[in-house]
Parts: C-alpha cells; structure tokens; sequence
C-alpha cells in the first residue's frame, strides 16, 4: 500500500507524482471538511444552475443606483 497526496476537482482526480501501476484499487480521504453553503446546494449543483440561466435576465443593470437603492433601503431609517 502507497500513499500519494492529490486534488480532487469536479470529478477529476490529479495526483502530486505518478501511481505506482496503471491501474489499481484506490481508497481516497477528503481531509477537509465539505462546507455546503446556507441553501444545502453543493458549488457543482449552484454551477449547474448558474450555466443554465447565464443569460436570461435582459437590459442593463445601472450598479451604481442598484447599490444606493439597497444602501437606502438597508440603512435609510436610521437616525
């Protein structure tokens, strides 16, 4: 048995040097702790959908009154 460190990306699995066969039974450790964000949805899930809709919302989007408008509407009762 070997233990070679690698990096697990979206289904892909790289390693830091080469196996030592061409194939072989593997165990593999996440040894950091999955942090799924507040909705539940995992990043791959939350891509998925991101993809599908990129695109959908038309017209442009004037960020500057965007930002003071959530600004005023975030603090603008506070004296």
């Amino acid at each position: 048995m070997q233990a070679i460190q690698g990096i697990y990306n979206y289904g892909k699995l790289s390693l830091d040097r080469k196996a030592p066969k061409d194939r072989a039974k593997v165990i593999v450790i996440f040894t950091e702790e999955h942090l799924a964000d507040e909705s539940g949805m995992s990043t791959e899930e939350a891509l998925k959908i991101f993809h599908k809709h990129a695109g959908s919302i038309k017209g442009d989007i004037d960020v500057r009154a965007e930002r003071l408008a959530y600004l005023d509407e975030r603090y603008g009762g506070i004296d």
